[in-house]
């Protein structure tokens, strides 16, 4: 930048001089560090967000379709990556579930228990599921678990 330059002063280059202290500058916090964060999606749940007093009251006489019930709740579950949902059977009668079949352990069962509990429009939940009985339910559910993420012993 040539001396010339230096002493030509402008309305937009006097905009673009930051004349703050560097040590007020230091201090303020950028306007990005303010923004609420995104809500955040538990697996089988709604999104985390602000949940005020009148949340899941519907109009009056409003019931949800048990067809509605029924897909929410087989997407739920096919969806959960530690519950194999091969073997469970979804039936919907008005605003109760009932959940038959069998999983491989109990924190499966409690699992698919509570993803339906958790299901817009149900009442009550039937869990007549029950455990698995075969050579190949020989693991942990902690094995189960570090297998799906990648951790734990090694072969």
């Amino acid at each position: 930048m040539s001396d010339r330059d230096r002493d030509i002063k402008s309305p937009l280059s006097e905009a673009l001089v930051d004349r703050r202290p560097a040590a007020k500058a230091a201090r303020e916090t950028p306007v990005w560090e303010h923004a609420p964060a995104a809500p955040m999606r538990v697996p089988g749940g709604a999104p985390a967000g602000p949940q005020g007093p009148y949340r899941g009251r519907g109009p009056r006489g409003y019931a949800r379709s048990p067809a509605r019930i029924y897909e929410d709740l087989c997407d739920r579950l096919t969806e959960n990556p530690f519950i194999d949902a091969t073997d469970i059977e979804v039936t919907v009668a008005g605003t109760e579930v009932t959940l038959s079949g069998a999983v491989q352990d109990t924190i499966a069962m409690r699992q698919a228990q509570a993803i339906a509990e958790e299901i817009a429009g149900v009442s009550h939940v039937h869990n007549r599921l029950q455990l698995r009985e075969s050579a190949e339910c020989e693991t942990t559910s902690g094995k189960t678990v570090n297998a799906a993420l990648g951790t734990g012993e090694k072969p």
